[in-house]
């Protein structure tokens, strides 16, 4: 029988675009037999691992796929729903979802790899990816994630325009693997995350479809105030978004609407079956809100959105925010802020909270047909650890948005491949 045989070579790949036509081959194949070939990664390994079958998920699977994370992270894996069957089950039927299982030639699934898809702002967030312990000797989890990646990449080409993922800093491999396909890292999460009982950063990598950059990127020039600079700067680097307009903010705020706005302050909060909240701020009689989601197992805000009249409203917002921190001991919080509204980029940074990324395109405008850039925000608690693992694109990106003047992360341990 005559092997079929690719090569990938170690060219950088920038967008979605150029690795679907570079891997034609590759992408002209059925899910099915896409992983029954013999490709070889001639700058990384010549492989003599396993090649696993990779299927899509059926409901029957959704236990086995649970089973996974629950036997992986020891029942500690923060993100409760994942490994609870019957919500991946609920998963694997929505179309929102796509799940995979990699199975080794015993039939035995080995490992797992989820994309959700937001229809609505038109991108998705890859993550999930898995394989058992006793496997990673034998199994090739990389072509196992090429098999994925390609899959969904070519099926929701004119669908989804925006990829992305937070990969571990507990070790580097993730991160080369969705390097080494086009997703770059961009932003920097500080200890967003609690995994195996101890607190970890995650590093935010992210790829685009070519035509959102070059044809529905928001046409107005980003407006942003000069601490966020340096992040512009690199992202500037790889995407050439051009020249943004830097403003510096004065604020002054009105008191009276300070202590009337205080006075008409609510908030309430709805908890799922996982013990997640979701918690709203809102002024009284307003339609001005705050809302976010509160996860205590891993000890973070993220999926903030608000709405507000004017920005006294957003200063008690965070002033509340910043109280729940307190009360319920929080690690991390995250933001994304529009690159055009210095004044709410200011009073997060006044609220204590930094850039540390800036994501072009990344909420979409319906009714300008466009996707607007934004910056993301966060503030952390404690020390991050000095034991990160990471990529020499990792490590560019902490340089230039100036990580490292932090002493306690100095000694991170570069990874390179």
């Amino acid at each position: 029988m005559v092997s079929n045989s690719i090569s990938l070579k170690k060219k950088e790949i920038i967008n979605v675009d150029e690795f679907l036509e570079k891997y034609q081959y590759l992408s002209n194949l059925d899910l099915k037999n896409i992983l029954n070939l013999d490709f070889e990664l001639d700058f990384y390994y010549k492989s003599k691992k396993i090649c696993p079958i990779v299927k899509l998920a059926k409901p029957k699977d959704s236990e086995e796929i649970a089973n996974i994370f629950k036997e992986i992270y020891r029942g500690t894996y923060p993100y409760k729903h994942l490994a609870d069957s019957k919500s991946m089950k609920e998963m694997i039927i929505h179309p929102n979802y796509e799940w995979f299982i990699f199975k080794s030639p015993a039939n035995e699934i080995v490992g797992c790899f989820g994309a959700d898809l937001d229809f609505k702002e038109k991108r998705a967030f890859l993550h999930g990816f898995m394989i058992k312990k006793q496997y990673h000797k034998t199994i090739d989890i990389f072509k196992a994630f090429i098999g994925c990646i390609t899959y969904l990449w070519r099926k929701y080409r004119d669908k989804i325009f925006l990829w992305y993922g937070e990969m571990r800093t507990n070790e580097a491999i993730s991160q080369f693997f969705t390097s080494l396909i086009g997703m770059k890292p961009i932003a920097f999460l500080p200890n967003k995350d609690i995994f195996f009982n101890k607190v970890e950063s995650d590093v935010f990598h992210v790829i685009y479809n070519k035509a959102v950059l070059k044809e529905y990127r928001f046409k107005e020039k980003p407006k942003i105030i000069r601490q966020i600079l340096n992040c512009y700067s690199y992202s500037n680097n790889r995407y050439q978004l051009g020249v943004p307009i830097v403003e510096n903010p004065s604020i002054r705020f009105d008191q009276r609407k300070l202590e009337g706005i205080q006075e008409k302050f609510d908030s309430e909060i709805s908890e799922d079956k996982f013990g997640n909240q979701k918690i709203k701020f809102s002024i009284k009689n307003t339609e001005s809100y705050f809302k976010f989601l509160l996860n205590p197992f891993s000890k973070n805000i993220e999926k903030i959105i608000y709405n507000i009249a004017n920005l006294e409203e957003l200063v008690i917002f965070l002033e509340k925010l910043k109280e729940l921190v307190d009360q319920r001991n929080i690690n991390y919080i995250e933001c994304f802020i529009s690159s055009y509204k210095p004044n709410h980029q200011k009073i997060f940074l006044d609220a204590g909270f930094k850039p540390r990324g800036y994501i072009p395109c990344w909420r979409y405008n319906k009714k300008e047909n466009s996707f607007e850039d934004c910056v993301v925000f966060n503030l952390f608690k404690g020390i991050i650890d000095k034991g990160l693992k990471i990529i020499p694109e990792t490590e560019e990106m902490l340089n230039n948005i100036n990580i490292f003047e932090n002493d306690s992360i100095k000694e991170s341990k570069i990874i390179k491949f």
